[in-house]
């Protein structure tokens, strides 16, 4: 595969190496931590250029807590432009659970510089910590 192929990869490979950041690979794509966040950069070997980069499980929800975090993310989503939030449903030890996901999604092209990594971390942090206020209002 070649550089240009692995754009979104490389790029925040770039970002991370160049302010001593680890990242591990996972069968899904960059795991790293950052500010006591955990990321994790999405790899689609079918479209390399698009950029998914994501705070998973920010907040697990409950049943008792499913229509406050629903409506938490709607305003994310209706205020942010390139951030979105969502329910994950999974299935953990026979068990069904949800929990709320933060992820930043941009198309990238050569024009596109590792800064951009620093833009996606910060408005991924910046919208977790929104959602928590905003989820706690609704209470």
């Amino acid at each position: 595969m070649t550089a240009r192929k692995n754009i979104a990869k490389n790029l925040a490979l770039a970002y991370l190496k160049e302010r001593g950041i680890v990242a591990r690979n996972s069968k899904i794509g960059l795991n790293f931590q950052y500010d006591g966040w955990n990321f994790l950069l999405w790899h689609d070997a079918d479209d390399p250029a698009f950029f998914r980069l994501t705070l998973p499980g920010i907040f697990d929800v409950t049943d008792e807590s499913y229509a406050r975090a629903l409506m938490a993310c709607n305003t994310l989503n209706w205020n942010y432009k390139v951030v979105k939030a969502s329910l994950y449903e999974f299935e953990e030890r026979g068990k069904q659970r949800a929990s709320v996901w933060v992820c930043y999604e941009q198309i990238l092209d050569d024009a596109s510089t590792p800064e951009m990594v620093a833009r996606a971390m910060t408005s991924l942090i910046e919208a977790a910590e929104r959602f928590q206020i905003l989820v706690d209002e609704k209470r």
